[in-house]
Formats: structure tokens, sequence, C-alpha cells
């Protein structure tokens, strides 16, 4: 909503007379509706709001360690976010190819929370075990853009999860 002042004269003697018009934004009532539904989701949900990083996100990684399980080849990795801001929608897709340079096979994981900064996370991608399989190429990538990858020697290991209904033992009797 917007005020609009504005002044009319004659000419004549007589003092000038403000003139007041109000700017009416008209907001469909299909996107009110939704605005409203997310607001009372996220009042009730006890929800965080974090800024994320736009363009370009900076992480650091682990090199990929691949190991055979049963049928599968598993790939982990350790992952930190190094960028100023919340990373949403993180993203690591992984190509395996044969001596030829065809994909055979991949894996990709999404994150559904946001990165936050400085967090650390262990990353595990499973592809079924092809014959064919000689190498392995890593993509990473975010919803609002690219992701600069740097490759570390080591990344210090992520906090244990917390168990719920967990009481503390120094709790007296």
């Amino acid at each position: 909503m917007g005020l609009a002042v504005g002044t009319a004269a004659c000419g004549g003697g007589e003092p000038e007379v403000p003139i007041e018009t109000e700017v009416v934004v008209e907001v469909d009532p299909v996107a009110r509706a939704a605005a409203e539904r997310l607001v009372a989701r996220l009042s009730s949900a006890n929800v965080e709001l974090v800024t994320t990083q736009r363009g370009t996100a900076e992480i650091t990684y682990t090199q990929p360690i691949a190991d055979r399980e049963s049928n599968f080849i598993v790939t982990s990795m350790r992952i930190k976010n190094v960028a100023e801001n919340a990373i949403a929608g993180f993203q690591i897709d992984e190509f395996w190819f044969d001596a030829d340079g065809n994909t055979v096979t991949g894996d990709q994981i999404r994150f559904q929370e946001p990165l936050m900064v400085g967090e650390v996370r262990d990353i595990e991608l499973r592809v079924p075990r092809v014959p064919a399989m000689d190498r392995s190429n890593y993509e990473f990538s975010h919803q609002n853009g690219d992701i600069l990858a740097t490759l570390m020697d080591e990344i210090e290991a992520p906090p244990e999860p917390e168990e719920e209904g967990e009481e503390d033992s120094a709790g007296g009797e």
C-alpha cells in the first residue's frame, strides 16, 4: 500500500490544497492463501530460516574411497561447507565409466536440509558392481549455483548424533 501526495493550483490567490491518493496493490487470492498456509506451517513447526548461498559455494572434501561390498561398490567421502552461508539442495552425482569412457552406472545423493556453514558430513554412495567399471567421476552442485570443491587430505569427523531419550548420567539420585 502506498500514499501519493500532490498539490493542485488554480493560479489564483487561494492556498494550495494537497490531494491525497491511495495506491491499491491487488494481491492474487491464491498467492495470499499459499503465503498464509506457509506462515502457519513454519510458525508451528519450530523451523529456523537461514540465509543460503547464491551463486558459487565452496566446500572441501576428502579423497573418495571405493570399496567392494558383496555386489556393490560403496564410495565414501567426507565433505565440509566452507562457504559464507548455508548451502541449499546440496547434491553429489557419481558416474562410473568403462575403459572406452562410456557411462556404466552411477548414484546420486541430495540433502533435503541445508548444509550449514562449517558443517561436516560423511557421504556414502552405492552402485551395483558391473564388470566393465574402470573409473569414476564426481560432480557437486546445489540448488542456487555451482560448487567450488577443494580436495583435502583430512577433515575432522562430524559430531555424533544425539540419541533421543538419552538421559544425563550425571543426574543425581
